[in-house]
């Protein structure tokens, strides 16, 4: 690797992730599968450290008045790894291309919302929109890569195609080796880049079995701690020791309590579930299990660290004694002293809890033990992704603690439209639908949010429908955890989480504009031997 940060020759090594599919834009998976996709081709923007669209292909855009199109102007001299320019006309055919085909959901960066795309002069193009979007600029303009019509034109069968065609883009990097038996690949920078020679020179991706400990004997040169969270026995080494460099983000990743309100019962009533969340001793749960390094879940979904957080959301302190109030009243009844309780009917209240082989037991049995005490007997079962896939799409299940954003890519830190994916009546996809959960006023405020660009205005809708969740309490959120990414310094310095993701939310450290810029801001390259 490189020395002190410079950008003469510097190779940066990271954990690979070659399982998530050929880097290709229709053959990726899921948000490492889109951040290495990204180092090959490029979206019309880009974010920096600011979470500001910067021009990226576009040299310019500007939207209209009636928020119903762009209009967007690229740079000069663009062309394709193969030498051929890059046009207009590419730019329309992409979006007319994602439109003919079928991609599996886990492909993240995928248009929306586009009535039409028509090139308005050689260097310009407009983007008619179906309706007002206030996420179009990141989630489409800022997301979806451009890709050259005359390789992609002929080729009906996109997912299928994994040859060296599949990845001539416009990016900053190359893919050099692929070995996805050894899971390991190597990208090398692209001098003819339009915005000048990246200051990475070299990404490896390396297998680890221990990202940090990769780390510690000089295997790696980065390493994130895992979603489901760290504890600070693990992180202390590194903050005692000079070379290394942590960074951190709150609220990274989630994990929500899903009730199956669609079985009706107790599931169904909202006292039951409010009594549930009084019983969940949230706070030890983050210092049990995360050390502090965690926040209690906000039961409007979104954390305190999102810009549209609403403070004034219905609250649920861990009360036992509350919890027991509200189950008397509902008439679920103990059974004798200190006993199980039934239902109003006599039979036992009684459910199954399914949770991930991915997220700590510890979590699961930590709930298991919380209702148990206010006498909601509960019984627990680890399953694997494949049937975590298959019983919350078919809403076969009681009671399921996931992680968010799962293998989606947008996490709790994104733009607020994640709301739909939770909380709307008929959301593009079931795997974070609220199962059973339909308020049409909820429905009302997520399109009028999706539809306003003044933030302010949209804040006040987005307050709304936290606080209208918090009192329906569809899903408890238990806990976000905090993200930390730990590197060695004198390799490379530059590394940030962004803010509210990149691509269309990703809350992962690998934003590729450090590497191409060797800064935080803006887009100019840093000099080789620039300190």
């Amino acid at each position: 690797p490189g020395a002190g940060g410079s950008g003469a020759g510097l190779t940066v090594r990271v954990v690979s992730w070659t399982s998530l599919g050929y880097p290709s834009p229709f053959t990726y998976t899921g948000g490492p599968g889109y951040w290495r996709m990204s180092l090959l081709f490029d979206t019309l923007t880009w974010p920096d450290s600011t979470g500001e669209q910067l021009p990226w292909l576009a040299s310019r855009y500007e939207r209209a008045d009636d928020g119903l199109s762009y209009t967007l102007e690229l740079r000069e001299g663009l062309t394709w790894d193969d030498g051929r320019p890059l046009t207009p006309r590419d730019v329309a055919f992409t979006f007319e291309y994602y439109a003919t085909q079928t991609f599996t959901p886990l492909l993240i960066g995928l248009p929306r919302n586009v009535a039409d795309v028509v090139e308005t002069g050689e260097r310009t193009v407009e983007f008619r929109l179906e309706r007002p979007d206030a996420t179009f600029l990141q989630q489409v303009l800022g997301t979806v890569p451009i890709v050259p019509e005359h390789i992609w034109s002929q080729n009906t069968n996109p997912m299928a195609s994994m040859g060296p065609e599949a990845l001539i883009g416009t990016g900053a990097y190359r893919l050099e080796a692929r070995n996805e038996a050894q899971d390991r690949e190597s990208y090398v920078a692209n001098d003819g880049y339009f915005l000048g020679s990246p200051f990475v020179r070299r990404i490896e991706m390396l297998p680890a079995d221990n990202p940090l400990t990769s780390l510690a004997v000089g295997e790696l040169d980065g390493a994130a701690t895992a979603v489901e969270g760290v504890r600070n026995e693990v992180l202390d080494p590194f903050r005692d020791n000079p070379e290394f460099g942590i960074i951190s983000s709150e609220a990274g990743f989630a994990f929500p309590l899903f009730f199956n309100m669609t079985r009706g019962g107790a599931l169904a009533d909202l006292r039951f579930r409010r009594a549930c969340l009084y019983a969940l001793d949230r706070p030890d749960m983050v210092n049990r299990l995360l050390t502090g390094n965690g926040q209690e879940g906000s039961q409007g979904f979104l954390p305190p660290t999102h810009p549209y957080y609403n403070p004034e959301v219905r609250t649920y302190p861990f009360d036992p004694a509350e919890a027991e109030r509200l189950l008397d009243e509902a008439g679920y009844r103990r059974s004798g002293a200190g006993g199980a309780r039934t239902n109003t009917d006599g039979s036992p209240l009684r459910y199954l809890l399914y949770i991930p082989d991915a997220i700590p037991l510890a979590l699961a049995e930590l709930t298991v033990a919380n209702l148990r005490a206010v006498g909601v007997e509960v019984d627990l079962e680890v399953i694997d992704l494949v049937r975590l896939f298959g019983i919350k799409l078919n809403g076969t299940y009681d009671l399921l603690i996931t992680s968010y954003p799962g293998p989606s890519a947008i996490g709790p830190n994104g733009d607020p439209e994640i709301l739909r994916g939770v909380y709307h009546s008929t959301p593009p996809t079931e795997f974070h639908k609220a199962t059973g959960y339909a308020n049409p006023e909820v429905d009302r405020l997520i399109e009028a949010q999706l539809e306003t660009y003044d933030v302010d205005e949209r804040m006040q809708l987005v307050g709304q429908i936290q606080e209208i969740v918090a009192e329906d309490l569809p899903v408890a959120m238990l806990y976000y955890t905090t993200m930390f990414f730990v590197s060695r310094t004198s390799v490379f310095d530059q590394w940030y989480y962004t803010p509210g993701g990149f691509g269309p939310g990703i809350p992962d450290v690998y934003n590729k504009h450090p590497y191409i810029t060797g800064r935080q801001m803006g887009t100019d390259v840093r000099a080789a031997d620039e300190a």
